[in-house]
């Protein structure tokens, strides 16, 4: 089906939401992008969109009737598991398709009935405990229906647990808490391309991770492609992933699991069903031809994400070349100065760089995943051309507070990237 000229509205109007917009763009469509923000330096997709609506995406009322006035053709959801809800109502009600109609979002996110869905379909899943049984430290306890790392804490000791379950329930809308086994192992991401009912593994990484302590949560500093796990998951897990995304009624979309790995057993502790933060699509397209971005587009214009025969024939995870994603972390504080960029994204095996935070702007986190200035994709032949890059990353890219320090933190240790 001819798709150009026609109109997508995307809920959010974030930077990260310009990934949608290039993407659109690339295939000829028009876009609006909608939110309450009415200051559009806090909305910089509304800068590189065709149209902006001030209108916030969560209120269905308002954009249905836009969405008619405007003869808008389809709708998609920007980073955010929320928008994934209200876009799917707002679709339904407008007649038009979405890649999570007929998807049990709720036990996608609320993590306790994820767990239960695991059990069900035999993926194995972290020993839990309940408020008041005898707990075997170390536990992690989190609220059960919030995502990143928002009221999180790992518990070594019995001292500190209640004050841990408070600050989960106080972080969790529906004030349920879970508190699992705290896992120490190597951590993966494994990618699917859901299309049609078809279940294809699109790509599957390792996690390079920095612990900022024993209480809060670790964030990854490196992504390496594909994953050193890959075959063990292929083999002893990927059926039993097949079946567990099956029993979540995903016909259509993108879903990734973060996962622990340990012997053969592939522990997933986070689902994601919506586009993900690290983008994957980009070291897919270059190394593979795939780009699930622009499928989730054709979806919401068409009802399909493409030929099943063409997409399972390029979602490949045995990639033939190296991919490698560098998080770029800062502290806190303001940012005064940025310079490198134009010298990182003309290195060979660079082939996107997402900015997320600009000149002007202050840093307020720690060890969350707001305090990410950019991602840096890279694909490259071998490992020591990934290093060599990642080496001169570091020695290129500046960004300096208004006492003219350097903000950036947590780089990677080159010597841990393809361990």
């Amino acid at each position: 089906m001819d798709i150009k000229g026609k109109k997508l509205l995307v809920l959010g109007a974030y930077a990260s939401e310009t990934e949608i917009i290039n993407e659109a763009h690339k295939m000829g469509l028009i876009v609006i992008v909608t939110d309450n923000h009415e200051n559009w330096n806090d909305a910089p997709a509304k800068l590189m969109a065709d149209e902006a609506w001030n209108v916030s995406w969560s209120d269905i009322d308002a954009l249905r009737k836009k969405c008619k006035d405007e003869n808008v053709d389809g709708i998609m959801a920007g980073f955010s598991e929320r928008r994934i809800y209200f876009a799917q109502e707002l679709s339904e009600i407008l007649g038009k398709p979405f890649y999570a109609n007929g998807t049990k979002l709720n036990v996608i996110i609320d993590k306790i009935l994820f767990k239960q869905a695991c059990i069900d379909s035999g993926v194995t899943v972290p020993k839990a405990y309940r408020y008041g049984d005898e707990i075997e430290f170390p536990v992690i306890v989190k609220p059960a229906d919030n995502g990143g790392s928002r009221g999180i804490t790992v518990c070594h000791r019995q001292e500190e647990f209640d004050a841990a379950y408070q600050k989960a329930l106080d972080a969790s809308d529906n004030k349920t808490v879970v508190i699992e086994q705290y896992i120490v192992a190597d951590e993966i991401m494994v990618y699917f391309t859901v299309h049609n009912g078809i279940a294809d593994v699109s790509a599957m990484c390792d996690r390079y991770m920095h612990h900022f302590g024993t209480d809060i949560t670790q964030l990854p500093i490196g992504y390496y492609y594909p994953s050193k796990h890959l075959e063990v998951f292929m083999k002893y897990n990927l059926e039993r992933f097949r079946k567990l995304i099956r029993s979540l009624g995903i016909r259509n979309g993108l879903i990734a699991f973060q996962s622990f790995v340990v012997g053969n057993d592939v522990i997933p502790f986070d689902p994601t069903y919506r586009l993900d933060g690290t983008m994957t699509y980009h070291i897919c397209e270059a190394i593979t031809g795939s780009n699930v971005l622009s499928m989730l587009i054709r979806h919401s214009l068409t009802g399909r994400m493409g030929d099943d025969l063409s997409i399972t024939k390029i979602e490949q995870p045995r990639f033939d070349k190296v991919g490698f994603e560098l998080p770029i972390l800062l502290r806190k504080g303001v940012i005064k100065k940025i310079s490198g960029f134009d010298e990182v994204k003309h290195l060979k095996p660079v082939i996107h760089v997402y900015q997320g935070h600009f000149e002007g702007e202050t840093m307020t986190k720690v060890a969350d995943f707001s305090q990410i200035l950019c991602r840096i994709h890279l694909v490259a032949n071998d490992i020591q051309e990934i290093k060599a890059s990642v080496r001169k990353i570091y020695e290129l890219l500046r960004v300096y507070d208004e006492k003219g320090e350097d903000m950036i933190i947590c780089r990677i240790n080159e010597a841990r990237i393809g361990c």
